[in-house]
């Protein structure tokens, strides 16, 4: 005998559940493995019979079971607690379950081979398996090629579905080739995102604007009504100063909104106005950028550099709305006028390093030396000056005299002293001696400070 009749003469002669409890995944791959040598007594639901019958067909000694007996049983949904999982559906292997997502599921009795593989998978334990009775299990043990033939049938459409989702994720994966036709348009599309990422900032820009108009006018509606409400002069001059808010908004509403070149005439009186804010914003920009250059130093990480990528173009979008409110962009400056606004610059630093020498109580040695920078760059501003052609103006500086530490400590007495007394002057029940006590340390204090100032 071929070893291919001998597989199909062990596989006649197996139960056909394909339940997996012999340790293969069906009835014909075990009897593959008993015809290559492997035990005859792994078939639970066959029984001694089944043991009994391999042995005779391949002349072999007879075993003993090697597991308790499976009688012949079929398994019951229990309907009412179905979910409509479908998890049984795809462990059954003779497809003896009908039913169908999120909907009822029931066995098809007598395709049931009892395998029980449908138990372990349900969610909710809803399958039961219900022992059949003699005449139901010599009906069902009829059947095996009945669940023999279902078994193949699945297997053979799975593998036809697999195929099918195997060719079509390969066609997928082929670049189509139409895909070419598509390039014009792809490009079209691109350039009109290009256009568009290069529009954002200003488009953001006019978002920011017409926020601030909008918040605007509705604080202005707000102040309107209160003022309707109760006519006072605050409210009043509440109206008056929101009312001039909101048409400068509005002002640089329009100015932003108009194209490249339009005239300014509609803005009217609110030019003066709208060329400020825009001053201000171009100026504030530049201080968050020069901030953070110096925070971050000679190597920033990758964020910081992103950050200053980012404050730099908010400062360029500044100084852009400033040129268009303008009218015209400012021509560079002469080599003069550079040499002015560098001397105007260290005048301006001089100056603020003698203020704060003063108001920290600096040395006296440390104060002059730089009240002489600040006269050399006094004088260096004077012929920055001359050579721009621009006159000199006229500086008028008052001599601030040092706060004297003494004056000082004795003011700080005097504020503790007033405290003390307004304290006890609230305190329940009154302490008149206590209160008396603070009145002559006020006094004291008192004269203490306007004798030093007489002094």
């Amino acid at each position: 005998m071929s070893n291919a009749l001998r597989i199909k003469a062990i596989d006649a002669l197996l139960p056909q559940t394909q339940c997996g409890k012999c340790g293969h995944p069906g009835c014909k791959p075990y009897a593959e493995g008993i015809a290559a040598g492997e035990a005859i007594n792994k078939c639970p639901p066959g029984g001694q019979a089944t043991v009994e019958a391999l042995a005779e067909l391949l002349q072999r000694p007879t075993l003993p079971l090697a597991e308790s007996p499976v009688p012949a049983q079929i398994a019951f949904i229990r309907e009412a607690e179905c979910i409509g999982c479908t998890k049984c559906i795809q462990a059954c292997p003779v497809d003896a379950i009908s039913g169908a997502a999120k909907l009822m599921h029931t066995v098809i009795a007598a395709e049931c081979s009892g395998c029980d593989l449908c138990v372990a998978p349900c969610p909710v334990d809803c399958i039961d398996i219900l022992p059949l009775a003699d005449t139901a299990a010599q009906a069902q043990r009829a059947r095996a090629d009945q669940f023999r033939r279902r078994f193949e049938a699945r297997n053979a459409r799975l593998a036809r579905d697999d195929a099918r989702r195997q060719a079509e994720r390969q066609a997928r994966a082929r670049p189509s080739a139409a895909a070419s036709d598509h390039a014009p348009v792809q490009s079209a599309i691109e350039r009109v995102r290009a256009q568009q990422a290069a529009a954002a900032p200003a488009n953001d820009y006019q978002k920011r604007l017409k926020i601030e108009a909008s918040m605007a006018r509705v604080a202005l509606s707000k102040a309107e009504k209160q003022l309707a409400a109760r006519g006072t002069p605050e409210l009043q001059a509440q109206v008056a100063e929101l009312r001039s808010a909101a048409e400068a908004a509005q002002a640089a509403l329009v100015a932003a909104e108009a194209p490249p070149g339009a005239s300014a005439a509609g803005v009217g009186d609110d030019r003066e106005a709208l060329l400020k804010k825009a001053k201000i914003a171009a100026a504030m920009s530049r201080a968050q950028l020069s901030k953070a250059q110096k925070a971050f130093g000679e190597a920033p990480t990758a964020g910081q550099q992103a950050q200053l990528a980012e404050l730099q173009a908010a400062a360029c979008q500044a100084q852009a709305h400033l040129d268009a409110c303008q009218g015209t962009i400012e021509a560079p400056l002469t080599p003069g006028e550079q040499a002015l606004k560098q001397a105007k610059i260290a005048y301006r630093s001089a100056r603020d390093a003698v203020r704060e020498a003063d108001d920290k109580g600096a040395a006296e040695s440390l104060r002059q030396a730089l009240l002489a920078s600040l006269s050399a760059a006094e004088q260096a501003l004077h012929a920055a000056e001359a050579a721009c052609g621009k006159p000199a103006p006229e500086l008028l500086r008052t001599e601030k005299r040092p706060i004297d530490p003494a004056l000082r400590a004795l003011k700080t007495e005097l504020a503790y002293a007033r405290a003390e007394v307004s304290k006890l002057q609230r305190r329940v029940p009154l302490d008149e001696a206590a209160l008396e006590r603070a009145r002559t340390r006020l006094a004291e204090a008192q004269r203490q400070v306007d004798a030093h100032a007489r002094d």
